[in-house]
């Protein structure tokens, strides 16, 4: 828990407040013992000063004491201390009382101690008792959240574990797939997916990466997949630069791309297109992943990819995000992902 200038401001106060009665009444005392003669006002002021140093110095030990660490412990030592107090104080008070006056009632001085002590001591412990019940329950509340984050980044982990040897299956076997039909184009393509892979493979551990890195890597596994198609193969990637910069789950696009090709472009005979757009729209990003291939089919989304995306998304961003698919008036299928659009320095200031 951070401490802030306040709370240090008034620990210092606690640390030094019983330093100031302590020493007014060794003033006291002093001046009692060596002055020519004695005075009741001297005896009753030096006997509350007493008091009050006792118990105020009673309230800071068991404030700084680690091992009073329950509320019914702290109060039994300023308990303990405010009894001293009654007993010292009218001591001090019949040692210096000068003899040729009368006495007063021996209740009247320990009820007058009392009252100065529940006025001034007692707020004083209230206050810090308070202090200790919001500082635990602060403590235990960030407990809670840091046990709910940790939960949280083991379970993106292990989703993060389910789709990379997916994705790079995929890859790699529409990669051998070429060698079959031109050893030199194959190799190409493999010169490709290695080059590929270099770039990818240090944020597939990462909870999020940029949308312009997640784009680079789709336009450069559709770069492959259209050495393998051919002509009858384009595709297009629009985005601007502000939005490019957007932090999303990392494979989430490549999960909508590779099933935009495994059921929508691969079973379709003729040209295909898939069209990636990514906008801001009142700071949510949209990301949308167009093709023109068969459209639905019961297989579609029942794989590990989209049902990954959908989980990564409901673990990331809760209700704020989501995961569409739509049917296209011309075919195919238009899979938009929809998340707030958030940066770089806005994940910084949240940690």
């Amino acid at each position: 828990m951070t401490i802030t200038h306040a709370d240090e401001e008034g620990a210092g106060t606690l640390n030094a407040w019983p330093l100031l009665p302590m020493l007014a009444a060794l003033g006291l005392l002093l001046y009692a013992s060596l002055g020519p003669g004695r005075s009741a006002w001297l005896a009753d002021s030096l006997a509350i000063l007493l008091a009050y140093t006792l118990a105020q110095a009673g309230l800071c030990l068991s404030q700084k004491i680690l091992w009073f660490k329950h509320a019914s412990q702290r109060w039994a030592i300023l308990a303990l201390s405010v009894a001293l107090a009654l007993f010292a104080g009218p001591k001090a008070e019949a040692a210096f009382w000068p003899t040729m006056t009368t006495g007063h009632a021996s209740w009247l001085l320990p009820a007058i101690i009392l009252v100065f002590l529940f006025a001034t001591v007692l707020p004083a412990a209230i206050d810090l008792e308070i202090r200790h019940r919001t500082q635990a329950s602060l403590a235990a509340e960030a407990s809670k959240h840091k046990v709910e984050r940790q939960m949280l980044e083991a379970r993106l982990a292990a989703l993060q574990g389910q789709i990379e040897p997916h994705f790079l299956f995929n890859t790699l076997a529409n990669t051998r797939a070429l060698i079959h039909q031109d050893a030199n184009q194959a190799e190409q393509m493999l010169n490709h997916l290695i080059a590929y892979l270099r770039a990818a493979m240090p944020d597939m551990r990462l909870s999020t990466t940029t949308l312009g890195q997640e784009l680079d890597r789709a336009a450069a596994y559709l770069q492959i997949f259209q050495t393998r198609l051919g002509a009858r193969f384009q595709f297009s990637v629009q985005a601007a630069d502000d939005v490019r910069a957007c932090l999303i789950p990392p494979l989430a696009v490549m999960s909508l791309v590779e099933n935009a090709i495994k059921h929508g472009i691969e079973p379709q005979p003729g040209d295909a297109r898939i069209d990636i757009i990514a906008h801001n729209e009142a700071g949510q990003l949209q990301v949308e992943v167009r093709d023109n291939g068969r459209g639905f089919h019961g297989e579609l989304g029942s794989g590990v990819g989209l049902l990954n995306v959908q989980e990564r998304l409901l673990a990331l961003f809760g209700e704020q995000a989501e995961l569409r698919l739509q049917a296209q008036d011309e075919g195919g299928v238009n899979a938009m992902l929809i998340l707030p659009a958030r940066f770089d320095n806005q994940e910084k200031a949240s940690a």
